[in-house]
């Protein structure tokens, strides 16, 4: 069972496919009409550097319940960063949204940041019955841009010595997710979505470029919103940005 906080928020475990146990933490109003699934970004944790915990609050005050966990490697969960693959995080998907469905009977909506926004937009067009609606925050579609076709010297070596290539200072990836991003990619599956889906790009700073948020925007044929979150919005983003996926989840 969840251990309850002293705020009302539940702290609880998901367990994925493969065995790993998850830090998370589920916040289930009385009678909820919606359900969200949080998934923070590489290098984050399920905070989101404070956003997921402001939002779920804020979804709460509105009827709408939310699961979030750290990622595998991340946070206070169970694994390594250098064993996530593209795959195993569809899994995780997988593992969160029937985790969440234990203790929620309500329609589930995907909210997904950074890499983890590309791989959600991947969920939702291959089990669409799953996903009433679907939210990217600054979504990393191109993994073979970000990443780059090959890898240069130095990281070849470091994959060699230490089994990882560190990509910023709080993520690393393998050589499993390196050999599956040079292949599998987000944006073919985009039109594939039916689900309604916000983009919101700016929502706290980000390295993925604004042309990966557009032209995501530009493939999707389903019900779709674009948002740039900008100019004096920009220092302030979390306000913004709550309000935004709060109107469309509801």
């Amino acid at each position: 069972m969840p251990a309850r906080t002293a705020d009302t928020q539940l702290r609880t475990t998901v367990r994925t496919h493969d065995g790993l146990r998850l830090a998370g933490t589920l916040v289930a109003p009385d009678h909820p009409k919606n359900a969200v699934l949080l998934l923070h970004g590489e290098g984050a944790t399920q905070e989101q550097d404070g956003f997921y915990s402001r939002l779920s609050l804020e979804l709460a005050e509105r009827g709408v319940a939310s699961l979030r966990f750290d990622l595998p490697g991340h946070g206070e969960s169970e694994g390594l960063q250098e064993e996530l693959t593209l795959s195993g995080l569809l899994n995780t998907i997988s593992a969160g949204l029937a985790h969440l469905r234990e203790h929620v009977t309500a329609p589930a909506t995907l909210l997904a940041t950074g890499l983890t926004g590309g791989v959600a937009a991947g969920y939702a067009a291959r089990r669409a019955p799953e996903v009433d609606r679907l939210v990217l925050v600054n979504p990393l579609i191109d993994y073979d841009r970000y990443f780059g076709a090959f890898l240069d010297e130095q990281a070849g070596r470091d994959l060699i010595t230490r089994g990882r290539v560190e990509v910023s200072p709080t993520f690393a990836v393998g050589r499993a997710m390196l050999n599956e991003i040079f292949w599998l990619q987000p944006r073919g599956a985009l039109n594939m979505i039916s689900a309604p889906t916000l983009i919101v790009h700016g929502a706290g700073p980000t390295d993925v470029p604004l042309t990966s948020s557009t032209t995501a925007a530009e493939a999707l044929t389903c019900e779709k919103r674009f948002v740039e979150i900008n100019g004096p919005q920009a220092a302030h983003w979390q306000a913004p940005a709550i309000r935004e996926a709060t109107e469309w989840i509801l």
